[in-house]
């Protein structure tokens, strides 16, 4: 849109139109605020491993913080309260020993157990006494349930086609290895079975599919398992399973973690030095 603007203004000067660049090139460089939030690394961990849950784009004016166990900043469920000007954190009921707040406000915990598993809210307090609330959650898979780092051949997966996805692209989580002798299987957001997380789930004895609400007009489900999900935001960043219902009811489950990269940081890059460019260029002139 810039070059038919530059363009269209024939009649300007050299200077007329180095301002001009230079003006919209002040506007795309005005820094934005960038929203908080919490990143599980791993996002699948195994008992023992640490976890960390680090926390990105933490705002200058954060006073306090306070970390809980679960979906909700329950003062029986608080982990620690930690002071950024001081770095000292107060344990909380709910601290067992293992878990640091660092001053980033992310928070560590060392060898961890399927207990821990689950959902962690992160509760922010600013010098201003305004409150924001961010969730996290990580799986953990225990090796005595088959689980490995590297998967046997037989082993039910998750591939993500492609590894690496922007806002706005479709993805395709392959599955390998289904099992034979199905009834179906369901996918999840998140790692537990509950219904307002359900994405799809399938029947190969009716041969029918239901399909989530929220993901209703994005999502193709194929018979081997695989999912299709179209048109993906960040907000479909997280954790995804997917559990068989065998015939024998023994079930098997596989977890992936999608990461959804903003495209506005690759189109940022674009502007910016095409911006730059015709700067140079009128100043040549």
């Amino acid at each position: 849109m810039m070059d038919s603007d530059v363009l269209s203004c024939k009649d300007c000067t050299s200077r007329q139109g180095l301002l001009l660049t230079v003006s919209l090139l002040t506007c795309w460089l005005l820094p934005t605020t960038a929203q908080i939030s919490i990143e599980s690394v791993p996002p699948i961990a195994v008992e023992g491993d640490n976890v960390l849950l680090l926390v990105q784009n933490l705002p200058e004016d954060v006073q306090s913080l306070s970390w809980y166990t679960g979906g909700k900043p329950l003062k029986r469920f608080e982990i620690a309260r930690h002071v950024i000007a001081t770095n000292s954190s107060v344990p909380g009921p709910a601290h067992s020993g293992r878990q640091t707040v660092l001053n980033s406000g992310s928070l560590l915990i060392k060898s961890v157990t399927r207990k821990d598993l689950g959902y962690y809210t992160l509760q922010i307090l600013d010098t201003t006494s305004r409150r924001e609330i961010t969730r996290a959650e990580f799986f953990v898979q225990s090796p005595i349930l088959g689980f490995r780092k590297h998967p046997t051949a037989s082993q039910l997966k998750i591939e993500f086609v492609p590894p690496r996805i922007e806002e706005n692209y479709d993805i395709l989580l392959l599955v390998y290895n289904l099992p034979e002798n199905l009834q179906g299987f369901v996918w999840h957001k998140g790692v537990f079975p509950l219904d307002h997380l359900k994405i799809a789930s399938h029947s190969f004895l009716t041969n029918s599919t239901m399909l989530g609400r929220t993901y209703y007009d994005r999502l193709t489900v194929c018979n081997d398992g695989s999912l299709l999900l179209s048109n993906v935001s960040q907000e479909d960043t997280g954790l995804y399973s997917l559990r068989t219902i065998p015939v024998d009811l023994i079930s098997e489950s596989a977890t992936g973690y999608l990461k959804v990269n903003n495209c506005l940081t690759a189109g940022w890059t674009f502007m910016l030095n095409q911006s730059c460019t015709r700067v140079l260029l009128y100043i040549s002139r």
